[in-house]
């Protein structure tokens, strides 16, 4: 999926099972430019830009984010804890949020 139709799948079935935008917390991760190494498409570049629009039209406040450069990226979400974990590829994983 791309930014401009995954973002608002995400966001209408989360709605649909009960989320409430007022307490979302949305932080964006990746948009890297792994496979464009001449910048032609700038897809990560182009998609991250995508995505702030999308959730600045809809009203969702980003939190925070890691995006661009040339690594890809994991996340992990504890859903216990509500805490966010990245992972930059050949980097030890760290903390990129705490539960609020």
């Amino acid at each position: 999926m791309f930014a401009d139709t995954g973002i608002p799948t995400l966001f209408h079935r989360a709605y649909a099972l009960g989320a409430e935008k007022r307490r979302l917390r949305v932080y964006l991760a990746g948009a890297a430019q792994i496979m464009d190494d001449n910048g032609v498409f700038n897809i990560g570049k182009r998609n991250h830009l995508a995505g702030r629009r999308i959730l600045w039209q809809a009203g969702v406040l980003v939190h925070g984010e890691e995006v661009g450069g040339t690594i890809s990226r994991n996340v992990r979400i504890d859903i216990n804890s509500g805490e966010v974990w990245l992972r930059p590829t050949g980097q030890p994983e760290r903390l990129l949020s705490r539960a609020a």
